[in-house]
């Protein structure tokens, strides 16, 4: 399985801009072709599909999109096994994470409990939505390519912003699901939460060390996160915990034994035994299927 970042493997692909923070690119294939058949991201990835159609894995599920679909996947996800109809036409925007959690401070948007339900999105938009949103991305590219200038990085971070407003209202308006821009001290907390949840330096702890890492008591650190997820703290850090998991099975260069202690388990054993409980079968299985 291959990592993609902004400046490995999308560096070998015809892309339309590409730094350490954001790249453009128009013709997906050339990516499928210089990269592996399993993909981890380590950014955001938004797919304007203009024309054709693709069917591809995302983690453990399977989704197809088509002409006016716009595809949006989180980092930590796997993709694989794409399939791309010949007419294939997009525009994809990839994002560093720092980047993104940037520009939805400045678009003063929250949307932390939506990525924590999903890890992909896909909405269909109308005409005058595509219209729009490549209009943006052909406004990012010239300027993104354009020559230095003093006033270039304003401008660009400007773009940046306004572009976010108008991708998340056409995500919203197709989905009817409206995110509140204005945070609550338990969004807050939720969102704090998230953050130490995919802090590769911090450890998967218990509910109880959640709450103490976040300064409340666990009994108001699980209310906030069943009434703004749906889910129990506890189901959501078991649901974290299984996702790693399976991506660290999937490097094959990591012993069991060193997932286990990358995930905070006791043991090897602890580890088999609470992977086998929310999955069916052990570490060892999932690896060889």
């Amino acid at each position: 399985m291959e990592r993609i970042d902004l400046a490995s493997s999308l560096s070998r692909a015809n892309v339309d801009y590409l730094d350490s923070s954001i790249a453009l690119v128009s013709d997906i294939r050339r990516i499928r072709e210089t990269a592996s058949d399993a993909i981890l991201m380590e950014n955001y990835l938004a797919v304007i599909v203009l024309n054709g159609s693709a069917a591809l894995c995302v983690g453990e599920n399977e989704i197809c999109v088509q002409r006016g679909d716009v595809f949006v996947c989180k980092p930590s996800n796997i993709l694989a096994r794409s399939m791309l109809s010949m007419d294939l036409e997009v525009r994809g925007i990839v994002v560093a994470k720092d980047m993104v959690d940037m520009l939805m401070r400045e678009a003063n948007v929250n949307w932390t409990v939506r990525m924590m339900s999903t890890s992909h999105d896909v909405v269909h938009v109308d005409e005058a939505e595509m219209r729009r949103l490549c209009l943006f991305y052909d406004l990012l590219r010239d300027k993104l390519n354009a020559s230095p200038s003093p006033r270039k990085h304003l401008s660009l971070r400007a773009l940046l912003v306004a572009f976010v407003n108008e991708f998340i209202e056409v995500m919203e308006a197709n989905e009817r699901t409206v995110p509140s821009a204005n945070h609550s001290s338990a969004e807050y907390l939720f969102e704090r939460f998230v953050q130490l949840l995919e802090d590769p330096r911090q450890p998967f702890v218990s509910v109880k060390g959640y709450a103490d890492l976040l300064h409340v008591t666990p009994k108001y650190f699980s209310s906030v996160c069943k009434r703004l997820s749906g889910k129990t703290a506890n189901e959501i850090i078991c649901e974290e915990v299984v996702r790693q998991a399976k991506l660290m099975l999937r490097d094959n260069s990591l012993s069991i034994k060193q997932i286990a202690e990358r995930l905070n388990f006791a043991n090897q054993s602890h580890f088999g035994t609470f992977f086998r409980r929310h999955t069916g079968v052990s570490p060892y299985g999932f690896r060889m299927s």
